[in-house]
């Protein structure tokens, strides 16, 4: 009788948990695998589901993430320290301390045999990773977020060429928040190249798959952008053949044009008068006036070149767009440079450069003879 009772109080004792319950299953059942960017996590730790919630082992975090933890077994808690910032978590708890105030997660911190597991949206709240679960390949992928670092190279392209998908770039590295070296890959082979430049998600490189050299190969053509702000965008072009994997030298746009244009300004009564000359192929002499500003302190001798740089690929031929200021990065229009193959065969160099003003800046120009 007694073995009876005991048996029937361990059963209400367990219908009363089905958290537990429902974790048991769970593990129990064929496990979930955990992926961090396109690989296998190093954790033995499986991810699961429990009442409709995924959860990961936390100690993930410090394969992708520049994160220490810390457990305080008298207090039985858990401490995330970060580089500028420290989570702490209860084990039972749905709250969380981060940057000294609470923050509600989407299920409590589980503790099991040992081992902390938070829900998988947390990873975002402390380290900007997003995660995906997928049910048909019974796994859970992480994310990198945009301050997470990785020594893998993830299996998810950052890019691919519109015109050509079987040409992507990877990141070789990621570092907090710079890209340290680049892979790509073209018809399947790869290769490593060491550019560096920041990780800014919103502008992804640009890729493009053409004979820019105009040599009857296509080559790979990397667009890269190194920062942005006020007035100010920097790229680099990289130009690969994609046979030998050498890289074609071009020269930077904003140089490229400061060789081909020469700049003045002068007053002209209350007005300003810009004067740029183009060489190049279509030679050309540009004037441009801006009235009542004689008296600008801001507006210096010559007109700046190249604070804003965008590269592209138009119709098989590599361009390049560069602005063209006066005083405090007032941009008065633009600059197109196009790129021919160089006699050497292994650099391209500019074959032309055209101004077009901005409607704000009525521009004559006035065609030159090549000898002029």
């Amino acid at each position: 009788m007694k073995r009876w009772i005991a048996s029937v109080a361990a059963a209400m004792l367990i219908a009363a948990c089905p958290s537990a319950l429902d974790i048991d299953k769970t593990f129990a059942a064929a496990p979930l695998k955990l992926i961090v960017d396109g690989e296998a996590a190093l954790t033995p730790l499986h991810p699961f589901q429990d009442q409709g919630i995924v959860y990961v082992p936390v100690r993930v975090l410090t394969e992708f993430y520049p994160a220490v933890l810390q457990w305080d077994n008298k207090q039985k808690l858990l401490t995330i320290a970060g580089d500028s910032s420290s989570t702490m978590i209860k084990p039972g708890s749905q709250l969380v301390l981060y940057y000294g105030s609470s923050t509600a997660l989407e299920g409590k911190a589980i503790l099991r045999n040992g081992r902390m597991y938070i829900p998988a949206s947390a990873l975002n709240l402390i380290s900007g990773a997003d995660f995906r679960l997928d049910q048909e390949q019974n796994s859970v992928s992480i994310i990198s977020g945009s301050v997470s670092t990785t020594v893998r190279t993830p299996t998810e392209a950052l890019a691919a060429a519109e015109d050509y998908p079987e040409f992507k770039i990877y990141a070789a590295l990621k570092d907090k928040t710079a890209y340290k070296g680049y892979v790509l890959e073209v018809n399947g082979r790869k290769h490593k190249y060491d550019w560096q430049t920041y990780r800014d998600l919103s502008h992804p490189p640009e890729l493009y798959y053409a004979d820019v050299d105009q040599d009857g190969q296509p080559e790979a053509v990397v667009i890269l952008t190194l920062g942005t702000g006020t007035g100010i965008v920097e790229q680099e072009i990289h130009v690969i053949n994609p046979q030998t994997w050498q890289e074609l030298a071009v020269p930077e746009a904003w140089e490229a044009a400061s060789q081909l244009v020469s700049s003045s300004i002068t007053a002209d009564g209350k007005d300003m008068l810009v004067s740029l000359k183009l060489a190049g192929a279509l030679p050309a002499q540009v004037e441009l006036r801006l009235p009542d500003r004689s008296d600008d302190p801001n507006i210096g001798g010559a007109a700046g070149i190249g604070t804003v740089t965008y590269y592209r690929v138009d119709k098989g031929r590599l361009k390049a767009e560069v602005n063209v200021t006066t005083g405090f990065l007032e941009s008065i229009g633009s600059l197109e440079l196009i790129y021919k193959p160089a006699a050497s065969g292994k650099a391209l160099e500019p074959e032309s450069v055209t101004f077009q003003a901005y409607d704000e800046y009525p521009a004559t120009v006035k065609k030159q003879a090549a000898n002029d």
